[in-house]
């Protein structure tokens, strides 16, 4: 009895589109995908790449066998000063890291054009602690690469194909 409980339990939650938080759900005519970096290369697209494997898509090399191509043009970070103190110093820091990138069907025809996505973090400088502040600069880059990386995957899901009518 009690299986059937969770049986039916789990049913229900699946039928009503539950999922784990922080999984999307990629269309199936995306689940091939042809990663293309912007030139310079990004720092995201290891990033990217490793998280559309971990929700089920191949990430081909070839784009003649993708479904699509996801297009990594831009990759901006800036750090600018918000608070300073008495002598001028800074006390304090905004960071802003953004992406911008399209999504193409296989014949060209783009599905999501120059889509951005972007995280913001407030960094506290210290005088006292200046080798800490690099290293804390680094981790905010990463948590905000983290998110912009779940803000593209929440797109994707949202892509739909541009299907020309013939007339």
């Amino acid at each position: 009895m009690r299986h059937l409980l969770i049986l039916t339990l789990l049913t229900t939650l699946t039928a009503c589109g539950f999922h784990l938080r922080g999984s999307v759900i990629i269309p199936p005519y995306l689940k091939t995908i042809y990663l293309q970096d912007a030139r310079p290369a990004t720092r995201i697209a290891p990033d990217l790449k490793r998280a559309l494997q971990n929700e089920g898509v191949i990430v081909t090399d070839d784009a003649a066998r993708a479904n699509a191509v996801l297009r990594l043009q831009s990759e901006t970070f800036t750090r600018r000063v918000q608070a300073v103190d008495a002598s001028g110093k800074a006390q304090e820091y905004g960071l802003r890291y953004g992406v911008t990138f399209s999504v193409l069907g296989p014949d060209g025809a783009a599905w999501l054009s120059h889509a951005s996505v972007s995280a913001s973090r407030d960094l506290r400088f210290d005088e006292a602690a200046v080798l800490g502040a690099g290293g804390e600069q680094e981790q905010l880059q990463a948590e905000m690469r983290a998110e912009v990386v779940r803000g593209i995957l929440r797109q994707l899901a949202r892509v739909t194909p541009v299907v020309e009518v013939a007339q």
